[in-house]
C-alpha cells in the first residue's frame, strides 16, 4: 500500500514538472523566438534554475537544463544596460517599440498557447458541470413552459451550451424577453420559449449581476467537498451527505442551503443531513467574514466551508465550434481573472482564499491527470493563460514591469536613468518575494499544514513545560 502510493506521488511529481516545464520552455520561446528573429543575439536558453544537468550550444546559443524546474530564463546580449558596449545584436542597442515586442511575446506566446490547448479541450470534451434539471420551482416559468426535473439544457437561444457556468452566462441580461430554451429529454432535442423573470444574483466573484431567472436549479443539495480547516467539517458534516434541513426551512437543492446560512442569523445553525440512508442532525457555528463588497462597503458573509457535489458532463464540437468556444472560454479567463486580482487588491475578497502556488497547482494538476487528457489540458490552458495574465502585470521584474518602463521611454524620449532602473528594480523584486511568500502561506494553509504545525508545536511545548 505504501509502496502504491510512493509510485502514484512520484507519477503526480513527474506530470508536475512536465506540465511546468512546458509552460516555462512555451513562455521564453516567446522572448527567445523574436529575439532571434529582431537580430539580437541570445546567450542562454534556460529550463529550470540551480545547478546545471545538461547544456548544448546550438546556433550561438547554449541551451540548458537546471536541477530545479520551477522556471527558467532567456539570457540576450546587452540585456543589462551596464554591460551593454553598442554591438548592433544587444538587446540594449534596438529601440524601444523592438525591445517591447521582444518583452510582449512571451505572454503573447502563451495566450496563444491557452488558445490552442482549449481548442483540444473542446474537440475532445469539454468538462463542464451537468445542465440537467434537479428541481423546477413550481408555478415559475420553466414549469409553465413545461420544462420538467431531468431535462438536460443544451442550448439558449439558439447558442449551445457547454457547462453550468456557461448557462448562467448565457442567462445573464436585464431584458424580459421570452428565451428559447433547448433540452434534451429522453434522447430527443425539445425547445420551449420561457418568459423570465429578472433577479439579481452573485456571481464568482461577488458581483452583483442582472439573471433571466427561468425558475430551475441544476445542484443537488449533497456536499462535493469539506474543506477541514473551516466550521462544517469541524461540526461532522462530509463528502455525499445530503442536506435536508437547515434550521426550521426545507432544503431541495444546493441554492436553499447557499442563502438558508448567507440569511441565517444565530450562534449556530441547525443541519438535518442525510448519511447511508439515516438522518442525522448537528450544529454548526458559522465562520463569518468582513470583506469589501463590490460598492466598497464592508459587509459580513457567512460561511460553513462546504460546496456542492457537482455532475460533470463532457462538452464535445466540431472544429468551428471548438475554435470559438476557446476563444469565448480565454477571453472568461482573462476577465475574471483580472477582476479577480483588482478585488483583491481592494480587498473585495479574500487574497488568502483566492491566490494559489506551486502547492495548490500541483494537487489541481495531480486531480486535472487523474480525471484525464480533457481536463489536464484545460488546467495547461488555464495555467497558461494565469502565467501570462501574471507576467503582465505592471511590476518589475515581470514582463509588464518592463513594458511601462519602455513606456515611459518612449513617452520622455529617453530612458531613465541606471540608479532610478536599479531603485524601481530592487522595490519590484522585494514585492515579488513578499507575494511569493504569501502564495506559499496561501497554500500550505490551505492544506492545513500550517495548523498542523501550530498543533505540532503546541504539543512541543507543553512537553518540554515551555
Amino acid at each position: 500500500m505504501i509502496i502504491e502510493q510512493l509510485i502514484a506521488n512520484i507519477k503526480s511529481v513527474g506530470v508536475f514538472a512536465i506540465v511546468l516545464s512546458i509552460l516555462i520552455v512555451v513562455h521564453e520561446w516567446g522572448h527567445f523566438i523574436t529575439a532571434k528573429r529582431a537580430g539580437i543575439g541570445v546567450e542562454r536558453f534556460s529550463l529550470g534554475f540551480g545547478p546545471k544537468m545538461f547544456s548544448r550550444v546550438f546556433n550561438g546559443t547554449e541551451f540548458l537544463l537546471c536541477l530545479i524546474p520551477l522556471g527558467g530564463y532567456v539570457k540576450m546580449m546587452g540585456d543589462e544596460r551596464s554591460e551593454c558596449s553598442g554591438d548592433p545584436k544587444e538587446f540594449y542597442s534596438q529601440p524601444p517599440g523592438k525591445r517591447a515586442l521582444v518583452i510582449l511575446n512571451g505572454p503573447v506566446v502563451n495566450f496563444i498557447f491557452a488558445y490552442l490547448c482549449l481548442i483540444c479541450v473542446f474537440l475532445l470534451g469539454y468538462p463542464g458541470g451537468s445542465t440537467k434539471i434537479t428541481k423546477v420551482d413550481i408555478n415559475g416559468p420553466a414549469q409553465q413552459a413545461g420544462l420538467i426535473a431531468g431535462d438536460r439544457i443544451v442550448e439558449i437561444d439558439s447558442k449551445k451550451v457547454y457547462g453550468l457556468n456557461n448557462l448562467r452566462v448565457r442567462l445573464e441580461g436585464s431584458t424580459d424577453k421570452r428565451i428559447l430554451v433547448s433540452v434534451l429529454r429522453n434522447g430527443q432535442k425539445v425547445d420551449v420559449y420561457v418568459e423570465p423573470t429578472i433577479t439579481s444574483e452573485q456571481n464568482i466573484l461577488g458581483e452583483n449581476r442582472s439573471m433571466r431567472d427561468i425558475g430551475i436549479s441544476l445542484m443537488p443539495n449533497k456536499i462535493g467537498n469539506v474543506r477541514e480547516d473551516y466550521p462544517a467539517y469541524k461540526a461532522g458534516l462530509r463528502e455525499s451527505d445530503q442536506i435536508i434541513q437547515i434550521d426550521s426551512k426545507m432544503i431541495f437543492d444546493w441554492e436553499d442551503i447557499y442563502n438558508s446560512i448567507l440569511k441565517s442569523t444565530g450562534d449556530t445553525i441547525q443541519v438535518k443531513f442525510i448519511r447511508d440512508e439515516k438522518e442525522m442532525m448537528l450544529e454548526i457555528e458559522p465562520k463569518i467574514e468582513t470583506m469589501k463588497n463590490e460598492s466598497g462597503d464592508m459587509a459580513e458573509r457567512r460561511i460553513v466551508g462546504i460546496s456542492p457535489l457537482g455532475e460533470f458532463e463532457s462538452f464535445r464540437f466540431g472544429v468551428v465550434n471548438s475554435v470559438t468556444f476557446a476563444f469565448e472560454e480565454l477571453i472568461y479567463i482573462t476577465v475574471t481573472t483580472y477582476k479577480s486580482i483588482f478585488y483583491m487588491i481592494t480587498g473585495a475578497i479574500s487574497a488568502k482564499e483566492s491566490v494559489t502556488g506551486p502547492v495548490g497547482i500541483f494537487y489541481v494538476i495531480k486531480e486535472a491527470a487523474r480525471m484525464g487528457l480533457s481536463h489536464l489540458l484545460f488546467i495547461l490552458g488555464v495555467i497558461s493563460a494565469s502565467l501570462a495574465i501574471f507576467n503582465l502585470l505592471p511590476v518589475v521584474p515581470l514582463d509588464g514591469g518592463h513594458l511601462f518602463l519602455l513606456g515611459l521611454e518612449k513617452v520622455r524620449g529617453k530612458p531613465l536613468s541606471e540608479k532610478t532602473d536599479e531603485i524601481i528594480a530592487k522595490i519590484g523584486f522585494t514585492l515579488i518575494i513578499f507575494l511569493a511568500l504569501f502564495v506559499f502561506y496561501s497554500d500550505f494553509a490551505r492544506q492545513g499544514w500550517i495548523e498542523g504545525i501550530q498543533r505540532n508545536f503546541s504539543k512541543m511545548l507543553k512537553l518540554f513545560k515551555f
